[in-house]
């Protein structure tokens, strides 16, 4: 009985939303449109990266110099060059249009001594909540790069992470 009533409720939402003219159907942004209204109008910026859970992340800044604090202070240098105003978590509570760029680094060990990584750089934006004068964090750019790697190549997830970084860099500058 169930299914049935679910059965009947789809054919009448089916049969509506072809009742609907064409136009009201339809809502899109072209691909650049959107691309564009991500990162318009973004300049301040809170830094934070985001390390594989341990022991990987020991033995990533330990034995192959991939740490947190490093990579943080390479990314908020390069981007201060760039031209951002970077800022901590606490001084963007009261930084409506401050936008938080997370590097999110994930290894593992696949087999024997190859590695699988991922290596995700996001940028997350405040909405504001209604009425309660709160936000909301929305991901409205991202850029990624995963693969597979030998364990003496490790070090290069410094390369790739700053490499995730210049993406984010030439994105802005195209849409500012």
């Amino acid at each position: 009985m169930r299914s049935r009533t679910l059965s009947s409720m789809m054919v009448a939402l089916s049969l509506l939303l072809v009742s609907l003219p064409g136009h009201a159907l339809y809502f899109s942004w072209d691909e650049e449109s959107l691309a564009n209204a991500s990162l318009h109008g973004i300049n301040t910026l809170v830094v934070e990266v985001d390390p594989p859970a341990n022991p990987m992340k020991d033995e990533l800044k330990n034995n192959y110099g991939v740490g947190e604090s490093e990579l943080e202070l390479k990314i908020t240098q390069r981007l201060s060059e760039a031209g951002f105003k970077i800022i901590t978590t606490d001084q963007a509570v009261n930084e409506p249009d401050a936008a938080l760029l997370k590097l999110r680094i994930r290894v593992i060990l696949a087999h024997g001594t190859v590695y699988s990584y991922g290596l995700d750089l996001s940028l997350h934006q405040k909405s504001a909540l209604a009425k309660s004068g709160g936000y909301y964090s929305v991901k409205t750019w991202s850029t990624s790069q995963f693969g597979g790697m030998a364990q003496n190549s490790l070090p290069y997830l410094n390369n790739y992470s700053m490499d995730l970084v210049e993406n984010f860099i030439n994105a802005h500058r195209a849409q500012n």
